[in-house]
Parts: structure tokens; sequence; C-alpha cells
């Protein structure tokens, strides 16, 4: 069947093929063999166009697209090249597809997305009465991993027992990246632990998962079982530690892994090397973050936003500034929302309104007018920089607005001596439907203490009880030294004796 593969693949060849190919012994039409032959050509070679010309070639003979086989295979073909979209128009016209094409949507879209499509599809399979094989679980599971659903994942799980699939490594692995990415470490080791084979991606999906949890003693402790055993650890492995460590602030850690990733030669792939450096800028070492930046041979939109992060946590904001231009200038016509906060993040720490309000300018240039985490970013900035009025315009012009946004604002105005308008900001939140954060309380009860304000306080620690906030140090704090100073010492005591980290506080 694949003797056309012996030529070239161009218009001659497929030409000849749809002319005089036949198999007899699959009891096929001349035409169908020959369109079955040439579609298989053109995945192998990788040549969409010509793939495209032969199914043209197939509408013309309508009765033939009624074919599942043709079907099947112009679905496949489309896979191969990414055009879900025509591939799931095709799926859905063939009478009864099997589970290999199945699989393949499955697939593509636990790849590609939107993951509920891959998680709908599974679910219309198992209604046809096609059975899921070990090749569905781990591309659903996959797609439920992308959306954190546990719920669906736990029922998934559940067929996979049912199915005798549980120790399937493959499957196993999925399971174990599920609950990982869902938080939910129990059952990920649970899994994990039965598996009867552990290779270097099941291993990598359990120290991502407890990374991610900032897991930092049980993180390194399985990369350590993970050597014993007889599996060394990738640049994925890599990527998925550095996290953990910056927000650890382990230097010397980070200079072990970096150690690692030389002698692996790890330190020259663009990932490794971005979190590398992300990594030495969140634990303060700003010349080795400078020197992996300027080793590495390729930089992306992710290194270009780390360098700048990095320099702004280093306070230098003038070098941060400067980067930045250099990114507009040489590489980058359009920086991304992150690049962009991190260039405002600098600007608010100078205090330079004026630059401030030109990378506004190009923000709207540059058609991020209604991105929230730019507006966020550009809210805070004015804020920082004491321009009240410009932020609270800027804030009200916002279409999007979420609890970072009024954290923001609120933030603003205690900062620049406005308690009462930050009152009136919380109110107009609370009325929105927008549940405050930890951050925004802590916004709102130093504005309750400068006024005074025993009812608002209330009010708000109140609202801090129904969040769950209260067993925080930082909101006890601020809680006490509201009611200290609205008169209110013997609450205050109350709450000072309820804690259990108390740290420093007004009270000692």
């Amino acid at each position: 069947m694949m003797q056309c593969l012996k030529y070239p693949l161009n218009h001659t060849t497929v030409r000849r093929l749809l002319c005089t190919l036949t198999i007899p012994s699959l009891n096929l039409l001349p035409s169908t063999a020959a369109y079955i032959q040439s579609l298989n050509a053109c995945v192998a070679s990788k040549s969409l166009r010509l793939g495209q010309e032969i199914h043209q070639h197939i509408l013309k003979n309508s009765p033939i697209i009624e074919d599942s086989i043709i079907l099947e295979k112009l679905t496949r073909l489309y896979l191969e090249f990414g055009k879900i979209r025509h591939a799931r128009k095709l799926f859905d016209e063939i009478p009864g597809p099997g589970v290999i094409v199945w699989n393949s949507m499955i697939r593509a879209y636990a790849w590609r997305g939107p993951f509920e499509e891959a998680i709908d599809l599974y679910k219309r399979m198992i209604g046809s009465g096609v059975l899921p094989t070990k090749f569905t679980f781990p591309f659903v599971l996959k797609a439920c991993s992308g959306l954190c659903d546990g719920d669906e994942g736990e029922k998934i799980h559940g067929r996979v027992v049912k199915a005798g699939l549980e120790l399937d490594g493959f499957v196993a692995t999925a399971l174990v990246d599920l609950y990982a990415k869902c938080g939910d470490l129990d059952d990920a080791s649970e899994v994990f632990c039965m598996m009867c084979w552990r290779d270097v991606v099941a291993w990598n999906a359990m120290i991502a998962g407890f990374s991610l949890q900032g897991h930092c003693d049980e993180t390194m402790w399985l990369v350590k079982v993970m050597q014993k055993s007889g599996v060394n650890p990738n640049s994925s492995t890599v990527v998925s530690v550095l996290p953990m460590v910056a927000l650890t602030g382990a230097l010397n850690r980070g200079k072990e892994i970096h150690g690692y990733c030389v002698r692996r030669n790890f330190n020259a792939d663009v990932t490794v090397g971005t979190g590398l450096l992300d990594m030495y800028g969140k634990c303060g070492g700003l010349s080795y973050a400078r020197r992996v930046f300027e080793r590495l041979m390729v930089a992306n939109e992710v290194t270009w936003s780390a360098m700048i992060g990095a320099y702004a946590i280093s306070e230098h904001m003038k070098e941060a500034l400067e980067l930045y231009d250099h990114v507009l200038v040489t590489c980058m016509k359009k920086p991304s929302p992150v690049i962009l906060g991190g260039a405002l993040r600098a600007c608010a720490k100078l205090i330079d309104t004026s630059r401030g309000r030109r990378i506004h300018c190009q923000t709207l240039k540059l058609g991020y007018a209604s991105d929230l985490i730019v507006g966020n970013t550009l809210l805070s900035m004015y804020a920082k920089c004491g321009a009240l009025d410009d932020a609270t315009k800027y804030f009200n012009e916002m279409n999007l607005k979420d609890t970072v946004s009024y954290g923001a604002i609120i933030s603003g105005c205690v900062q620049n001596g406005n308690s009462r308008q930050a009152l009136d900001f919380f109110r107009s939140m609370n009325s929105s439907g927008i549940n405050p954060e930890i951050a925004t309380m802590l916004g709102i009860l130093p504005a309750c203490s400068h006024l005074a304000a025993h009812l608002h306080g209330t009010c708000a620690h109140g609202n801090a009880i129904v969040r769950g906030f209260t067993g925080d140090t930082a909101i006890c704090n601020a809680l006490i030294d509201m009611y200290v100073k609205c008169g209110k010492v013997g609450i205050a005591r109350q709450i000072f004796d309820t804690m259990s980290n108390r740290g420093y506080n007004l009270m000692e």
C-alpha cells in the first residue's frame, strides 16, 4: 500500500495514484484506494497542500466522501498539521468512528485545547459504545490536568480501575500528573507508589507537584530518591525544581542545580536558562542572572521579562528600564503584558510618573487597553507614584475589574492619605460582588485605623472572619492596630490571645 512513497510526492505522482491504484484484496473501488494511498503519502511526506488538493478532488465525487475510511483519513491528515477545526468538521460526518480516530481527536484537544472539548469527546465516545483504551485515558487525563478538574479526573480514574489499566505506566503517570497539578499530593503519591515502573516522566510529575505546592524538602528528597533508583533528572526536572528554589530563596541550592545543568549541558536550553535566570533574580544573585542571560544563545519573551524582573527585584530600576528600551528597539515590536508589567513596576519604584505615562501610551497603541493584567499594573503604578487622581480616573475607565484592581486603588488611597475614599472603594467592591482577598483587607484595615472608624473596622473584621482570613498573622496585627486606635483595647487583646503565631505586634 505504501508503494507510492518510492516516488517523490508531487502533482504527477498524486495524479498517477488517483487514476491507476487499485487494492482488490480490500474490495475497494480504484478511486477509493487511490485516495487512501495518496493521503497516507501526504501525511508521510508532511505535505498539507497536496492533501488539500486530494480533499478537493474527493469533494467532486460526493458519493465517495460518505466512505468512513476516507473521512477518517482526512480527519487524521488535518490533525497531523494542527488543523483541528477542519478535522472536527470531517470527524462529525463519520458514521460510527473507530477508537483510533476518537483517540486522535481527543489527543488534539488535550494538547492544543480547548481542554473541555477533549473531555466532551471522551464522554461522547463512551456514550456511542466505543470503549476507551490505554491510549485514550492519558489524553483525557491531560485535559483534566490542564483544567485542574480533579472531580472529573476522579471519575475517569474509576473507569481506569474498571478497565484494569491502573498499573499501565502511561495511564498511571497521567493520573499522578493530574492529582499533583490539582494539589492532591496524597492521591498522587498513592498512585505513584503503586506503579510497577517509573520513568523520568512519572518522577517529574511527582516532583513538579510537590514543587508547585512549595514543599521544598520533599521536592529535593524526591530528586535524590529518583537518582538512587537509576533515573537521571532531565531538563524538565530542573525546570520543575527551580521555581521552588526561587520561592524559598535558597541561592546555594540553586547554584548546585546550575552546576548540574552545566555538567549535563542543560544550560544551553532556553527554558532551563530562563528558569536559572529567574531563580537567581529572585534569590538576589543578580550578577549570576546577568551571566546566564548573556550566555543564552536564544532569548524569548519569558527570558526578557525574567531579566527585567531580576533587575526590578534587586532594586536596579534604571537597568530594568534600559533593558526594556533595548527590547523595544532591537527585537520585539509588541512586548508581552509581563514585560510591560516589569517596566511599569520599575517606574513605580522610581516614582517616575512621566515614564509610566509614556508606557501607558504604548500599551494603548499595542492594543492592551482591555488587558486586565496590564490595567492592574498601570493602576498600581499611578497609585504608588502618588498620582491618585490619575489612578482614580484610570480605575473608573477600566472595563474589567477584579480583586487586584480594587486592592491596588484601595492601597493607593490609604498610602496617599485618602482613607475615606478607600472606604468608598471598598463598599463599591462589596456591592459589585467581587470578594476581597487578604491583600485587600490589609489595605482597608489601615484606612479604618486612620479614621478611627470603629463601625467600618468591625464590618471589615466580620468580612475577614467569613473569608477565613483571621488565621493570617498580618491580618491579626492589622485588626489589633485598628481596634487599639479606635479605643477598643479589650477586643484587640482578645484577638491577640487567640493568635497562634504572634511574632511582633502592638500588644507585646
